[in-house]
């Protein structure tokens, strides 16, 4: 009896979660284009689980909350557009765009409109990745993705307000090391991400 109202109050703030990334106004079809290949011949949306939490300050609604918004940012990165992205960005915080690199919230938005901008280059277009290396067969990050065919998602909780992701392929795993561990932070009872992945 005392697991209904949890129950209860999880899918409501689970369903104004969902309504508030679906209101995000829908790109141009050209910007969602996966190419001529239907989503689920490449693999999208891409498979994910839950794989092993170590710690025990995150609570299991918590966790969920979390595997649902990588599921949205996963999401994106099938769909080579990262609409929902800002919406996870504290405004003040920002974000590590990788392991040293720290962009204000102003500079991820910018990056997010620019076509030949990083997370254009190093996320979607193997061909502008191959130009910038100077070298041909590099992989973007959701090229990375697309060739593990299943994702386990491990949580790290540092507290309660801190967690570390990292990714397991089920296939390929030798490319988990293209990735770097994203992290979330949780301020003011709101979760953010902090370090993309």
């Amino acid at each position: 009896m005392h697991l209904q109202p949890k129950l209860i109050l999880f899918s409501i703030i689970f369903f104004s979660f969902s309504c508030q990334l679906i209101q995000k106004e829908v790109p141009p079809a050209d910007m969602v284009s996966l190419s001529k290949t239907n989503a689920k011949e490449i693999g999208c949306p891409i498979p994910l689980s839950f794989g092993t939490v170590y710690g025990t300050a995150l609570s299991k609604f918590e966790q969920t909350y979390l595997l649902s918004i990588i599921k949205v940012l996963l999401g994106d990165l099938c769909a080579s557009s990262f609409v929902h992205l800002p919406r996870l960005i504290h405004p003040e915080k920002g974000l590590y765009v990788d392991a040293k690199g720290y962009w204000t919230y102003a500079e991820v938005e910018k990056d997010l409109k620019d076509s030949n901008g990083y997370f254009q280059i190093y996320y979607f277009d193997s061909k502008k990745l191959d130009q910038k290396k100077g070298s041909l067969g590099n992989l973007t990050v959701r090229d990375v993705f697309l060739s593990a065919k299943q994702v386990w998602v491990d949580f790290y909780v540092g507290s309660s307000e801190e967690v570390e992701v990292k990714f397991r392929f089920a296939e390929n795993p030798k490319l988990e090391r293209y990735l770097i561990n994203p992290s979330f932070v949780k301020w003011e009872g709101k979760w953010y991400l902090l370090r993309m992945f």
